[in-house]
C-alpha cells in the first residue's frame, strides 16, 4: 500500500516553480531596482555602502539612472546625480541615455533635471534617434519643446 506523502500535486501541498533566476534576485537587491521604484531610503543605504552609481544590470546595460529616468522618479534621479551618476551614459545594446528614456516616457520634470545636469539633447542612440526624436515619436510635444529650446540655446553659444 502506497502512502501519500503530500509531495505530489494530489497531496494538497502546492508546489511553486522557481520563478526567479539568481541574476533576477541580484537585481532585486541592487541600486537599480531601488531607483526603479524610488526607494530613496534603500538607495541611500546602498550608496553609503559603496554601491556603484553607474553600475549596470549586466543584461541591458541600464544603469540606475536609466531606470529612475524612465519611471519619472525625479528624487531618485537627483540622488543618483548628486552621487556622481553619469548623465550621458549609454546603455550597452541600444546606446540610449537616461534622457532618451525620460523623453520617450514623457517625464518632463526628469528631462528638466537631466538637462540641468548637462545631458545632451542631441545624443544619438544606436538607431540614430535623439531624445527629441524619441519624444516626438510618442507625441510628447511638451518634451520636444523643452529639448529643442535647450539645443537651440547651446547652438547660439557656439
Amino acid at each position: 500500500m502506497k502512502k501519500n506523502c503530500g509531495c505530489s500535486s494530489g497531496g494538497g501541498v502546492k508546489s511553486w516553480p522557481v520563478a526567479e533566476s539568481l541574476s533576477e534576485m541580484d537585481f532585486q537587491r541592487s541600486l537599480a531596482a531601488a531607483a526603479q521604484v524610488e526607494d530613496l531610503e534603500r538607495m541611500q543605504k546602498l550608496l553609503d555602502k559603496g554601491a556603484n552609481v553607474n553600475g549596470d544590470d549586466t543584461d541591458s546595460g541600464y544603469a540606475p539612472l536609466h531606470y529612475a529616468a524612465r519611471q519619472g522618479h525625479v528624487k531618485a534621479c537627483r540622488l543618483l546625480l548628486q552621487h556622481g551618476a553619469s548623465v550621458d551614459r549609454p546603455t550597452k545594446a541600444g546606446k540610449a541615455t537616461s534622457l532618451h528614456r525620460a523623453a520617450y516616457a514623457g517625464n518632463a520634470e526628469v528631462v528638466k533635471l537631466l538637462l540641468h545636469y548637462g545631458a545632451d539633447p542631441m545624443a544619438q542612440d544606436s538607431d540614430g534617434y535623439t531624445p527629441i526624436s524619441k519624444a516626438r515619436m510618442q507625441g510628447h510635444e511638451h518634451i520636444v519643446r523643452l529639448l529643442t529650446s535647450k539645443s537651440d540655446s547651446e547652438e547660439e553659444r557656439n
